[in-house]
């Protein structure tokens, strides 16, 4: 029997090479062991979809009474990645309990909240998620529907985030803001953009005819004009002041195109502002956001409204103009938030076949969005005023590539003087088109494939075969 030469020198090197591929095996398992167990996983999309942002860890760390997130879904049949995200707001705060609602076998659980809800939900379907703050009973639900929006211009964006973080600001607020939009006067219809920020401000939206309605009270509401048609009755006009006099606030839309109103101008007039009817023609490249010269990027102001926008564009096509007027009361501060530059002008004729300048056309610089505050010793009367709906059309502009939604956000938490911080914004994903290879692409990556690694390979092998030959 022949012993075995433990100095054999490939023996040794052959012992190591097999120490270290069972180290690596173990290594290898040990790891899996504790990432199984961690459930440890990687957010590794450039848009972090299934990260929640910092600004809703800020919301949630101030979360101080028992809050109940129920998800109404079957046993066994849970949608993961929205249990993973719901997940991670339990880890973040020890006051939010996640719990989980069989349907079929609680099939009156959800509609309990349904008949008490002034939400604009007509059923409640799987997979709806119910927020309760078990202090209060103040409760929000959020359809599947409010998971996942998409958009023709930039296609399928999560918002489960948004609806969370949203619905646990709505039931931690004591207050509820309403947003009343006036009907009757041939008003443009209200974006889903638009309607979108009143949602994320937990702002409940309800529709006001001024002819046969009274204004409500001004403490917790706000009134939307949204680009008039027709004109008001000179009663509508003495109810809205009214209601702004009691320390009201409103949004004002102007477009190029509105005719002119003469009571609707009456109630501008009354707040030092006119409605300059044109459209605004940029000539300052550097304030233009496009090759046409009325797709603005119009230079910002110094207000409250501006100070959370950061370096988000804003961008503003089709924008008409807002003259201030001289016979401004002294308790009145007009506030420039968005204009042109110097060398633009405001073209008087909207159906014109040129943006060259023309007789009657008024020079720049144009005020295109403004802030009124009327101080009195016991009211504080707030109107913010945008001289364009374009701006939030999603036919006329891609406006989740803009901070446009951001502007009219930070707008509402000054006008209601509150932190509009859960506002968060929809997540896109990066959607990549795959181009197709040219033959020539396609042959060199033949080549590399089936001649160049190959050869790489025995080039490899020949030389360690040649080295461990003198070993």
């Amino acid at each position: 029997m022949s012993k075995v030469n433990l100095k054999d020198k490939h023996l040794r090197y052959g012992g190591y090479g097999a120490l270290l591929t069972l180290l690596v095996i173990a290594i290898t398992i040990v790891l899996n062991i504790i990432v199984t167990n961690l459930n440890l996983k990687i957010d590794a999309t450039s848009e972090k979809l299934y990260s929640l942002c910092d600004t809703t860890k800020e919301v949630v760390a101030t979360i101080n009474e028992p809050v109940n997130i129920y998800v109404l879904e079957e046993t066994g049949m849970e949608t993961d990645w929205i249990q993973e995200v719901l997940m991670k707001y339990t880890d973040l705060n020890s006051n939010l309990n996640l719990i989980y609602k069989d349907p079929v076998l609680y099939p009156a659980f959800g509609s309990s909240y349904l008949e008490r809800s002034n939400q604009n939900i007509s059923s409640i379907n799987n997979t709806t998620v119910i927020i309760e703050n078990t202090l209060t009973g103040k409760f929000k639900i959020i359809p599947p529907s409010d998971f996942v929006s998409v958009s023709e211009s930039s296609g399928p964006s999560l918002t489960l985030e948004n609806s969370i973080t949203n619905g646990l600001g709505y039931v931690m607020n004591e207050n509820d803001g309403l947003i009343y939009y006036t009907t009757g006067h041939n008003e443009v219809s209200l974006p889903e953009s638009l309607t979108n920020c009143f949602n994320r401000a937990n702002l409940t939206m309800q529709s006001i005819n001024l002819l046969t309605e009274e204004m409500p009270d001004p403490e917790q509401s706000a009134l939307v004009i949204y680009s008039p048609h027709s004109d008001f009755t000179k009663d509508e006009v003495t109810k809205v002041i009214d209601f702004l006099s009691r320390g009201g606030k409103a949004m004002i839309f102007l477009d190029y195109d509105m005719p002119e109103l003469t009571h609707f101008n009456e109630l501008l007039n009354y707040y030092s502002i006119r409605h300059q009817i044109g459209v605004a023609v940029e000539t300052n490249t550097g304030n233009i956001a496009s090759t046409s010269p009325i797709d603005l990027l119009p230079a910002q102001g110094n207000h409250d409204i501006l100070d959370t926008m950061g370096d988000l564009p804003i961008i503003v096509p089709g924008a008409s103009g807002i003259e201030k007027l001289s016979n401004s009361r002294t308790t009145i501060t007009l506030t420039p938030l968005l204009g042109t530059s110097n060398n633009a002008f405001l073209k008087r004729n909207t159906h014109g076949s040129t943006y060259e300048k023309e007789e009657g056309d008024i020079d720049g610089p144009i005020v295109i969005s403004c802030a009124i505050e009327e101080k009195t010793s016991s009211t504080d009367t707030k109107l913010f005023v945008m001289a364009s709906t374009n701006f939030l059309n999603d036919n006329k502009i891609n406006v989740s590539a803009t901070g446009n939604t951001t502007y009219i956000n930070s707008s509402l938490g000054w006008l209601f003087s509150l932190d509009t911080q859960y506002a968060i914004e929809a997540k896109t994903e990066d959607v990549y088109t795959i181009r197709a290879l040219s033959s020539f692409e396609t042959l060199m990556i033949e080549i590399l494939v089936m001649a160049i690694i190959p050869l790489i390979v025995v080039i490899l092998g020949i030389t360690v075969w040649i080295k461990r030959r003198h070993l």
